[in-house]
């Protein structure tokens, strides 16, 4: 057939994004010839001006295809953005890890644990975001482009950001570290004495480091790291970063270490020590121990005799127990902190719903008496303070519930933990893994201790 003899309807069919547009020919003898002029003249009544494949439209003339759409015209795609960045100047996942000598013994002198800057210093620099290209539809209108998302400078104190808006500086001389998602510039409070009468408690916002020994009675408090040079007594430490001890903690049973970070110390003697991370120690005798991450004891002892360890993740040690059946119990696989944790919010949202529930009932009372016109100034103030109180518990409520549902899904996909013992395993140790439980009966050498499915499993250390 020739072209003039085709007579057609022709139908222009456009997506809903604006990207593409497509003829549908259908024979009709009282329609139009199926011409390249009469197709174009359709998509012009449908305003189809941008990106038309006049090939393609040829090829249709000569090559009809009827009832079935056939792209014609394509407009251009928006492109993607590049999202602004921060390019930091300093290590932010630093590891603070003492080293093992090859006679045994481990060097804390050498811990690698500050990032000294200088006053000026460049800290972090920003990028701004790319927004993505405009796109334009068949019909020649413009589609706009994503917007790159951009990034703030994470100002925190003893730094500034730069005339040019872009880069953060150090104010002053100390170490930089970065704390709640902010880079800080700390400075070091140094004390060349032990903590007794005659400093009283310590209450700093940078970094702590004591010559002496931490006395007991006293309380140290940091927003940085805490280093201690002598012995920590019956005293507690607490500090945002890591926490380490040349000597270590003799705590009497009433010593206490908390960090948010990780704890070193050479020992660790009746105390309870808690730490976000990490524990390292050459002994741990009868003590009270919690960490998200790794118990890791090292050196020539590399024991732990006693007392209660909880761990995220894994314990690694020579020695666990005793000869003399030391009651010693290790458990793994849940982060402590976190379930500590789950079960504050638990409590609190019970506390917030309790709250909301009586300033409801006050509301409600208080309503009724102001609709028959009895409401006195003091009972107006009673109801807008129960009033306010149901917004912030309200508020308040909303906030932990997405934290402890963050908190369940974390602790649904927590990882089995394992412990590893270097040289053996003494009968009166209690091993839980997850929920699962086994009391060691006899000695085991070099062995690794996990968990496959509902048991408890024992093989050959790795």
């Amino acid at each position: 057939m020739s072209e003039e003899t085709i007579k057609v309807d022709i139908k222009v069919l456009v997506t809903t994004d604006r990207l593409k547009a497509s003829v549908i020919l259908i024979q009709n003898q009282s329609g139009v010839n199926l011409t390249f002029e009469n197709v174009m003249n359709a998509l012009r009544a449908n305003k189809v001006t941008y990106g038309i494949d006049e090939e393609a439209i040829r090829k249709l003339v000569e090559n009809p295809v009827f009832g079935s759409p056939v792209v014609v015209a394509q407009g251009k795609s928006p492109g993607k953005p590049i999202d602004g960045k921060l390019i930091y100047h300093f290590d932010i996942k630093r590891e603070i890890k003492p080293k093992e000598l090859p006679d045994g013994r481990v060097d804390y002198k050498d811990l690698g644990i500050v990032q000294n800057v200088r006053k000026d210093d460049i800290l972090v620099t920003m990028v701004d975001p790319v927004d993505g290209e405009n796109g334009v539809d068949v019909f020649g209108g413009v589609i706009k482009g994503q917007k790159g998302k951009r990034v703030n400078l994470p100002r925190g104190k003893n730094t500034y950001i730069d005339a040019d808006g872009h880069t953060l500086r150090a104010a002053c001389d100390g170490q930089v570290s970065v704390i709640e998602g902010k880079v800080v510039v700390l400075n070091t409070l140094e004390i060349n004495s032990d903590v007794d009468n005659s400093t009283g408690n310590i209450d700093f916002v940078g970094n702590v480091h004591i010559k002496g020994s931490v006395l007991s009675g006293f309380k140290v408090v940091a927003e940085g790291n805490v280093e201690v040079d002598g012995i920590v007594e019956a005293a507690e430490i607490e500090a945002k970063g890591s926490v380490i001890l040349h000597k270590g903690i003799t705590g009497m049973g009433k010593g206490k270490i908390i960090s948010q970070k990780n704890v070193i110390a050479k020992f660790i003697e009746n105390a309870t020590v808690v730490a976000a991370e990490d524990i390292q120690a050459e002994a741990i005798v009868h003590s009270d121990i919690k960490c998200g991450g790794k118990l890791v004891l090292i050196g020539k002892k590399a024991s732990i005799v006693g007392g209660s360890c909880k761990v995220g993740k894994e314990v690694e040690a020579k020695v666990i127990g005793s000869y003399l059946s030391t009651t010693t119990e290790i458990e793994v696989g849940v982060d402590p902190l976190m379930i500590e944790r789950y079960r504050e919010i638990k409590k609190e949202i019970n506390e917030l719903k309790e709250n909301i529930k009586k300033c409801d009932q006050g509301i409600e009372v208080l309503r009724k008496i102001e609709a028959a016109g009895k409401l006195i100034d003091d009972k107006r103030e009673m109801l807008q303070k129960f009033t306010r109180s149901k917004i912030v518990s309200s508020e308040r409520l909303k906030s932990l519930q997405l934290e402890l549902e963050e908190i369940e899904k974390r602790l649904e996909e927590r990882n089995e933990g394992v412990v590893k013992v270097q040289d053996v395993i003494y009968p009166g140790v209690k091993i839980t893994i997850g929920n699962v439980c086994k009391i060691i009966k006899e000695p085991i050498k070099y062995c690794k201790i996990y968990r496959e499915d509902a048991d408890i499993k024992i093989a050959p250390y790795s």
